[in-house]
């Protein structure tokens, strides 16, 4: 049998539409690590929403997070790989954003920590544990941020363009939600975050088989040698990928896995 790694996109994909990881799913996920195969979660969430299913899994397990902006080893309870944006001129482009658009709302992840303007809509699941900050451009320091997430009214992959086109060519805009997207710095992607992790395992991209739902899985997919989209993902996501499975609320990235380790119906 082939030596695989398989990485996986969470909310949208691994998870039902409740945000629940199946038991179905757990038990694939689990016999792909007794394999000793590389497996990897990689999210745009962040590590603190990204810890209960890791662990569900398995303590030991890894997580892309903040779409490749930082890498965290929960088995070891440290972060292994951080791509934060530079603060030099980030206060004023955050400005420009706001001067383009004028009902944004901003957050940002720093760290382990999570910054949100007051009028920044999330709900209390995600929000509980930020920090409330009057303009996120007014607290830009040294330490830059992992991800900027930008909000206005309506919904994250109608007005993800205008974001984009404010931002110079430093940074880059995309989305993995209705409720916001995400800026991060060019070049810091899922697909960056995985290679770097691959390439220190000796894992080519030709044995990677990655799932995703969103545009923003798109760089990681077109890397990887085998792309699977749920069949409930974005349409530019199905056009991009080698294989389309069921949907997330049917198992769909456990079916997958079940046929890779040769297991039927999950036993």
């Amino acid at each position: 049998m082939t030596r695989r790694m398989i990485v996986c996109d969470l909310d949208g994909t691994l998870l039902t539409s409740a945000g629940r990881l199946s038991p179905r799913s757990r038990a694939a996920l689990r016999a792909v690590r007794r394999t000793g195969w590389p497996l990897l979660l990689c999210t745009a969430r962040p590590v603190r929403d990204t810890r209960a299913i890791a662990v569900a899994i398995d303590a030991m397990m890894v997580a892309v997070c903040g779409n490749g902006s930082i890498t965290y080893d929960f088995g070891r309870h440290r972060i292994v790989d951080e791509q934060p944006i530079p603060a030099a001129g980030l206060a004023a482009t955050l400005r420009a954003l706001r001067d383009a658009h004028p009902r944004v709302r901003l957050g940002a992840e720093r760290g382990l920590d999570l910054l949100l303007e007051h009028e920044f809509e999330l709900e209390a699941a995600l929000s509980r544990g930020a920090q409330r900050v009057a303009r996120l451009d007014g607290i830009v320091d040294e330490r830059g941020f992992g991800k900027v997430i930008a909000q206005l009214d309506g919904a994250a992959p109608d007005y993800w363009p205008a974001i984009a086109a404010v931002l110079p060519a430093s940074l880059t805009a995309t989305v993995s939600t209705t409720a916001f997207c995400e800026i991060g710095r060019s070049g810091v992607t899922k697909a960056a975050a995985v290679r770097r992790i691959a390439d220190r395992a000796g894992i080519a991209a030709a044995d990677v088989v990655a799932f995703g739902d969103m545009p923003n899985d798109l760089p990681l997919l077109a890397w990887a040698g085998t792309a699977v989209a749920v069949a409930n993902a974005h349409p530019t996501v199905l056009h991009a990928a080698d294989i389309v499975t069921a949907a997330n609320d049917d198992d769909g990235v456990a079916q997958v896995l079940e046929r890779l380790l040769g297991l039927r119906d999950g036993r």
